[in-house]
């Protein structure tokens, strides 16, 4: 069957932070165009005719349903011989039934898009804003700390809190864990051993008091990339930062990237 491996990249240089949840269902309407065009390019390529399965005394027979000269329909039997053909028959219907549930999820992603108008409601927690203070009232999240000042000009995506984070997918993760009410400090510094780090997310469980650290490696399919990741990862686990315990970790490649689906999981599992 169909592997569908891509990455429609909405962000391109600089711009302005939208509204992730919406952001999530055009990037959903992108991937599903996609998935359409390429079942209807199988379905061309695919035998004519379609399967039917028969219940013979508890038993399945496939029989090859094909229309004939005068308009109706006749069958044949396959057998051993015709297993091949069978297997094309039954994933053409597969992906026939597939293509009817993207086409109206499409459907309804479309209407969604043209009805939904966005409102600028994180306006009223920007710097600037008067009414920053009471809405955030989250004095650990809010309070001031001693933040990264490595590479400024990579900070181009923004988050909530008039944050600017260095990617969309740590703007996506940001996003997240601001919607659901989950205290965090972006690149916070934290004193490993001696050494400085300032770890992308450091976070506090509410319920509990706990504080996590969340890495996010974004480009594991890197040489050096992965080399630095794993020596960061070796001094964490060092100094008491356990993968799983206190420490979480996601990644991506070019060909796999973070989703929205990937962090509500993470998030659901360790944060909640």
């Amino acid at each position: 069957m169909l592997k569908y491996d891509f990455y429609i990249n909405l962000i391109e240089g600089v711009q302005v932070y939208r509204f992730m949840n919406d952001d999530h269902f055009v990037e959903k309407k992108a991937e599903i165009e996609k998935t359409i065009e390429l079942l209807k390019e199988e379905l061309s390529q695919a035998p004519s005719g379609t399967i039917v399965a028969l219940n013979k005394n508890g038993h399945y027979r496939w029989y090859h349903q094909k229309k004939n000269k005068k308009g109706g329909f006749e069958r044949k039997y396959l057998n051993k011989k015709d297993e091949e053909l069978a297997r094309k028959l039954a994933k053409k219907a597969y992906a026939k039934a597939l293509l009817r549930d993207k086409e109206n999820e499409l459907s309804c992603i479309k209407a969604y898009l043209k009805r939904r108008k966005c409102t600028d409601y994180r306006a009223l927690i920007e710097g600037n804003s008067p009414y920053r203070s009471l809405i955030l009232c989250d004095d650990w999240g809010s309070e001031s700390y001693e933040s990264s000042h490595s590479h400024p000009e990579n900070l181009i995506v923004k988050a909530p809190k008039g944050q600017y984070v260095r990617s969309k997918s740590e703007a996506l993760i940001a996003n997240e864990l601001f919607e659901q009410g989950i205290s965090y400090r972006y690149e916070c510094l934290l004193d490993i051993g001696g050494i400085a780090f300032y770890p992308d997310f450091t976070i506090r469980k509410d319920a509990t008091g706990e504080i996590f650290i969340w890495e996010h490696f974004g480009l594991v399919d890197d040489a050096a990339y992965f080399d630095n990741m794993m020596r960061k990862m070796s001094l964490y686990m060092k100094n008491g930062y356990i993968p799983g315990v206190n420490l979480i970790m996601t990644f991506e490649t070019r060909r796999h990237p973070l989703t929205i689906d990937d962090v509500r999981k993470v998030i659901a599992h360790y944060l909640k």
